[in-house]
C-alpha cells in the first residue's frame, strides 16, 4: 500500500503542480510528501519532477509515468470501491469536463443538486470547448454536445439538444424575411466555429431534407456569443435552443423557419469505461440522465 500511496501522491503533485497542495489533499505534511517522492524517484532511478522555488513540473520520465499510472489508479480505485457495498454513500473526487457555454447555463444546477445529495463527493468541473482526452487528462466524465466520433469511450445519450434558426426583428426588417432554407445563402449567417461544419446547414421537414451552404461577415466560437451577435442584429444564428431562451422570451430574437427543423446535436455523458465505473461516476451519470430527461 505504501507504493500505491506514493503513486497516488505523485499523481496529485503532477495534477496540482505543488507539493504543498498535494500533501494537503493526501493528508500528510509537505516534508513527508517530498520524502515520498524522493524515495519513489530513487526506487525508479529516474527524476520525475523539475523543482524550482516557484514551480514544479514533470520531466519526460514523470510525464510517461503519469500517463501510465493515472488510468491504473483510476481502475484500482474503481475495483476497490466495487468491492464495498454499492449501497453505501459515494465519496471522493469526481472530475468532470463540460462545454464552456453549457456548463454555467444548464449544468450547474444538476451538479449542485448532486453535491447536496452526496456531501462526500468533491466535484472538479473544468469548462472549455476543446475536445479533452478524458483518459490521459484524468477526467471521470465528459459532458458533450454533438455527434460523437467513433472512439473507445463509453457514451450515454442524455437528451436531444435542439437547434433554432434565429434573428433579431431589426435584421429581418432590413434584410427581408426568410421563407425557405435556400434563401439563407443570400443572408448574413453568423459562423460558429464550434460546429463541425459551421458553413453547412441541414434542415428537415416532413421527410424533406434541405442542405445549404451559408456565409457571413462574422465568425466566432460559442453558442452564447452567436446568440448575442444575432440579438445585436449582426446576422442570423443557427444555435442551440437552450442558449436563446432569454432572448426569445424578451423579443430580442425571433425564430425563423419554425416548420423546418435544423439538424440537432445530442447531449451526451462520456466516460472511459463502464467495466470498473466507480459508484460516484455511475450515480452522477444517472443523475444527469434524470435531470435532462425532459430535454434541455
Amino acid at each position: 500500500m505504501d507504493r500505491i500511496d506514493a503513486l497516488r501522491l505523485f499523481c496529485s503533485v503532477a495534477e496540482l503542480g505543488s507539493f504543498t497542495q498535494a500533501a494537503e489533499r493526501e493528508g500528510i505534511t509537505p516534508g513527508a510528501a517530498s520524502k515520498q517522492i524522493t524515495a519513489l524517484e530513487t526506487r525508479l532511478q529516474a527524476r520525475l519532477f523539475e523543482r524550482t522555488t516557484r514551480s514544479v513540473r514533470l520531466t519526460d520520465a514523470g510525464t510517461a509515468l503519469r500517463d501510465r499510472v493515472r488510468p491504473w489508479l483510476d481502475e484500482y480505485d474503481a475495483l476497490e470501491e466495487g468491492v464495498a457495498d454499492a449501497r453505501s454513500a459515494p465519496a471522493g473526487l469526481l472530475r468532470v469536463s463540460a462545454p464552456v457555454d453549457f456548463g454555467p447555463r444548464k449544468l450547474m444546477r444538476p451538479v449542485a443538486d448532486f453535491m447536496k445529495q452526496w456531501p462526500g463527493v468533491e466535484v472538479r468541473l473544468t469548462m472549455g470547448d476543446r475536445m479533452v482526452d478524458l483518459v490521459n487528462e484524468g477526467f471521470d466524465v465528459g459532458v458533450r454536445i454533438g455527434n460523437l466520433p467513433d472512439s473507445a469511450l463509453i457514451a450515454r445519450q442524455l437528451a436531444p439538444a435542439c437547434m433554432s434558426l434565429l434573428a433579431s426583428p431589426d435584421y429581418i426588417a432590413a434584410a427581408g424575411a426568410v421563407t425557405h432554407p435556400a434563401q439563407l445563402a443570400h443572408h448574413d449567417v453568423i459562423i460558429d466555429r464550434n460546429k463541425p461544419a459551421p458553413q453547412q446547414l441541414r434542415f428537415a421537414r416532413e421527410g424533406e431534407v434541405q442542405e445549404v451552404r451559408v456565409n457571413g461577415r462574422l465568425t466566432l466560437n460559442g453558442a452564447v456569443a452567436a446568440v448575442a451577435a444575432a440579438s445585436a442584429g449582426v446576422g442570423i444564428a443557427c444555435s442551440p435552443s437552450w442558449a436563446a431562451e432569454e432572448a426569445l422570451a424578451d423579443g430580442r430574437l425571433v425564430e425563423l423557419l419554425p416548420d423546418w427543423q435544423p439538424e440537432h446535436r445530442d447531449l451526451w455523458a462520456v466516460f472511459p469505461s463502464s467495466r470498473y465505473m466507480t459508484h460516484r461516476v455511475r450515480l452522477f451519470v444517472d443523475h444527469l440522465a434524470k435531470a435532462f430527461a425532459e430535454g434541455i
